[in-house]
């Protein structure tokens, strides 16, 4: 069982709502949850290149992904692996990995979906193929987390909630507009033996000054994925070669 605290953040290109490029009040906002695993969208754009490693470094966590326009990266207290970089279709990024903590495998998916409701509709179900989420060789708990552009209702959340539950904090999850919340625009979900403990919209002023978007902040609970065979249902199963299961899920 691992417990470690994770920040989803839209960024959007370290610039403010009046436009400056400023990549330290976003450092700022980040340094003052002391996060283990921030997954970042949004990441720069061709006027702020050289954003991700400014705010590695300011933020003393190692940095994962790129600084293309539109996407997305991670900064971690942790190594991660098998880093994989997907185009979801109409602009759409996700960028996967592998957290390694415990003894334990955690599968993350960082994401920015599109705004127009029939091009999110082919990006969640893109998302959902067994090239990413229902890939059987993915078989850990998951944190998929990024700008899911929903609003209240839309297309592709019929289909998100029949795959991933949403994290249950915080209670309140309005992010967007940082000056104005009305809704959770960027959301976090799991499956599997993963849950939120605790969780929070970073609403300071200088969050709000920081992003359009507020970012979320959540501690999470991995629990124990592995799975034993009782030696009587061994011994009912033909002697046969098997894949063996990710001995890191737990």
């Amino acid at each position: 069982m691992s417990t470690f605290r994770i920040m989803s953040y839209h960024i959007n290109s370290c610039r403010s709502a009046s436009g400056d490029f400023d990549p330290e009040r976003c450092a700022r906002v980040i340094r003052s949850q002391r996060p283990d695993l921030v997954m970042l969208q949004q990441i720069a754009a061709p006027q702020s290149a050289g954003a991700l490693p400014l705010l590695a470094e300011s933020v003393a966590l190692a940095s994962f992904g790129t600084n293309e326009e539109g996407a997305c990266a991670y900064l971690s207290r942790y190594p991660l692996h098998n880093l994989q970089e997907h185009y979801l279709g109409h602009g759409g990024r996700c960028l996967r990995a592998d957290l390694d903590l415990g003894g334990e495998r955690i599968h993350l998916f960082n994401l920015c979906l599109s705004f127009d409701p029939w091009q999110r509709r082919d990006q969640v179900r893109e998302l959902l193929s067994e090239r990413l989420l229902n890939n059987p060789s993915l078989p850990c708990a998951t944190i998929v987390s990024g700008d899911f552009t929903l609003p209240l209702w839309g297309c592709g959340q019929i289909r998100l909630s029949e795959h991933l539950r949403r994290a249950s904090q915080p209670l309140w999850r309005a992010n967007y507009p940082a000056n104005f919340p009305l809704w959770g625009r960027d959301r976090i979900y799991f499956r599997g033996p993963i849950r939120a403990l605790t969780g929070t919209v970073v609403a300071t002023s200088e969050a709000r000054q920081a992003s359009p978007h507020l970012p979320l902040v959540l501690t999470v609970e991995s629990s124990e994925t592995r799975q034993f065979l009782k030696l009587k249902d061994v011994a009912k199963r033909p002697a046969t070669l098997a894949k063996q299961p990710d001995p890191l899920c737990g």
